[in-house]
């Protein structure tokens, strides 16, 4: 019964995050306590559902991508001079770091970042239980599509972003969450708790 109803909580507060998502220009969330990390779990991760096992986890901790020639690693920051808005969150990752699942779920699609561009790629992950999905870019993926991950489980390595951003921009990977329906969630208000942030 406690499973239940952690599986319960967990969905109301995804509820309640997908209703305030919309608007991606808002300032990052604060961690509803439905998602927030109970004492005694692992500090990359939460198990929302109590089976023992995480549901959520960070991809990995060096901390966001600060500023750089490209602008700014944050959720909801500007792109194309205004045009548009950052739908993920950049985590600050060196060539070849393993890069952690932050959703328990299947591994639903694996493809290019970007059109015509092979070397490049993301991974996809939605769960079942919650029906959210993550995306995370820049991967050198080790699991093909169907297969099940937990969260905080290896998926790949960083890959090199040197030859496709050569004015200086911070490797990293892009990480994106979307809700039941579709709409973007900032990822600062999914994950259990803040990496630090980094100016590099």
């Amino acid at each position: 019964m406690a499973v239940i109803a952690a599986i319960g909580l967990g969905l109301a507060g995804g509820a309640a995050l997908g209703s305030r998502a919309e608007a991606v220009t808002a300032p990052p969330l604060s961690i509803p306590q439905a998602l927030a990390a109970p004492p005694g779990d692992t500090p990359g991760g939460v198990d929302l559902d109590e089976d023992g096992r995480t549901d959520l986890a960070w991809p990995l901790t060096l901390g966001q991508r600060g500023e750089d020639a490209y602008g700014s690693g944050a959720f909801g920051a500007s792109r194309d001079g205004g045009r548009r808005r950052h739908n993920g969150l950049d985590l600050v990752a060196p060539v070849g770091a393993p890069i952690r699942a932050p959703l328990s779920g299947i591994v639903t699609r694996v493809g290019q970042a970007y059109a015509g561009d092979a070397e490049l790629q993301f991974v996809e992950i939605t769960s079942p239980t919650t029906r959210y999905s993550a995306r995370v870019f820049y991967v050198g993926p080790s699991h093909a599509p169907g297969a099940q991950v937990t969260a905080g489980e290896i998926i790949g390595q960083a890959q090199d972003l040197g030859r496709r951003y050569a004015s200086g921009m911070t490797n990293h990977v892009h990480v994106e969450f979307a809700d039941r329906r579709g709409a973007v969630l900032d990822p600062l208000a999914v994950l259990p708790a803040s990496p630090r942030s980094s100016k590099s």
